[in-house]
């Protein structure tokens, strides 16, 4: 569950006296910690910080170490950076520069190819742990920022602003892709942090900040409970509450019937498939191109997509036939990385993210309009966070579940967001905080 990678903190490893501690909890459970030790050079600062988590994905243990070494300047303002991170699924490393109000990403995964990013920036570019040590040295009214998350390369705008002052305390509010975390100054030192999720970074001593309690799974932590079991079947109408107010739930099947701040009210109906070959109109050709984690122009996948689908005309038979490929080819296995096409047709196994994303490619490769959704899924008794895809047939997106070999997928499926993996931050402010309210099915 990529969502997750921002959240993994620390590893263990021997400490400097100066270094700071930090534990992690989700939901008011010890998941993690971090070290940081920041030190004084030539026109700026040097940080090195370790993070871990160990948590459960479905029942399967999975621990996370990132190691960076960040370099910034007087006012810790990202200069440059370096990190690498290993998981049981993934190693991954990769290097940040700023040239000239420009950004530059070079990430790479074990045996695969690198992603190359280039941004321009029109603010000052910090990832967390800068800007709380900024926080800590400077008294900031409010500053408008660009926030990278490294593990993750998500580059957000952001707004850091003082909300609380007293005499030796200050709190700070910082808000992006529709979160709002509150940062914590106590006698010029960060001492504590909320975020979205139920994350809560407290800094602690050494001996707590190592403590971790019993793991705890995090798919059950945000499962989302109805209050009737999901039959549906043809139409399912629901009422999702929660700071809902920047949700984009208006896709495929799903139409909006209300929406306000802090609720809104939706319907799904089982789409009609219309299945002729019908000509691409311009504006949705973008969703055929590639992207850093859609590698749609890949050599290998061009190839595969055109032995899957050789001598098929109709869209949907492809889509079929993709699908069923990955049914007999991915192996479904709970999964920690940052995916890409190129690197899961490699590895030949991953959960729904590694399954969205290279159906994605070769659906693309195979000339059908595709995205990638994220949102939730009902099993069991409650709504789940999932990713899948969409395709554009005949002037409809038609979602499409590839893990669980579904098209069109099943009105189980309540998408909240989409675009490429990078997206699924902007559905952090719900996670946690959502209920969902069956009011109507067929």
């Amino acid at each position: 569950m990529r969502i997750l990678l921002s959240l993994f903190l620390l590893a263990q490893s021997s400490a400097r006296a100066d270094t700071t501690w930090v534990g992690m909890y989700l939901m008011g459970n010890k998941v993690g910690y971090s070290s940081i030790v920041v030190e004084s050079i030539d026109n700026g600062f040097k940080i090195q910080e370790t993070n871990a988590m160990q948590v459960r994905m479905l029942g399967v243990s999975k621990k996370v170490l990132i190691n960076s070494e960040i370099f910034t300047d007087k006012t810790y303002r990202l200069v440059s950076a370096k990190f690498n991170m290993v998981t049981q699924d993934q190693k991954l490393s990769g290097t940040i520069s700023v040239r000239n109000d420009t950004l530059f990403l070079n990430y790479q995964a074990e045996s695969s190819s690198p992603i190359v990013r280039k941004v321009n920036l029109t603010a000052p570019l910090y990832v967390e742990t800068t800007l709380r040590l900024n926080l800590e040295k400077n008294k900031v009214e409010r500053m408008n920022i660009i926030l990278l998350d490294i593990p993750t390369a998500t580059i957000s705008d952001a707004v850091c602003e003082l909300v609380k002052e007293d005499r030796n305390a200050r709190i700070y509010s910082l808000t992006y892709q529709g979160t709002e975390s509150k940062i914590f100054i106590s006698k010029g030192k960060f001492v504590r942090e909320e975020g979205p999720m139920g994350i809560v970074l407290q800094v602690e001593d050494k001996n707590k900040a190592l403590e971790i309690a019993k793991e705890i799974d995090v798919t059950e932590l945000y499962a989302v409970r109805t209050n009737v079991p999901v039959r549906a079947t043809k139409y399912l109408r629901l009422k999702l509450m929660g700071p809902v107010g920047n949700v984009n739930a208006a896709l495929g099947p799903q139409r909006i019937l209300e929406k306000k701040a802090s609720y809104l009210r939706l319907e799904i109906v089982k789409p009609e498939v219309k299945c002729s070959s019908a000509k691409i109109p311009e504006e949705f050709k973008q969703y055929l191109k590639p992207d850093p984690y859609i590698q749609s122009d890949d050599p290998e996948v061009i190839a595969i997509a055109k032995q899957i689908t050789a001598g098929i005309k109709d869209p949907c038979k492809k889509v079929e036939a993709i699908v069923n490929w990955l049914q007999r080819n991915i192996s479904k296995v709970p999964s920690v990385t940052i995916p890409t096409a190129i690197d899961v047709l490699k590895e030949r196994r991953g959960d729904c993210n590694e399954h969205a994303v290279l159906f994605a490619a070769l659906a693309r490769a195979s000339g059908i309009p595709t995205d990638i959704v994220v949102g939730l899924i009902y099993q069991d008794g409650a709504y789940y966070y999932h990713a899948w895809d969409m395709v554009y047939l005949n002037g409809d997106w038609i979602f499409v579940d590839p893990i669980f070999a579904e098209f069109p997928a099943s009105l189980y499926h309540l998408a909240l967001a989409k675009g490429s993996l990078d997206k699924q931050t902007e559905i952090m402010q719900l996670v946690g905080g959502l209920r969902i309210l069956i009011e109507e099915q067929k």
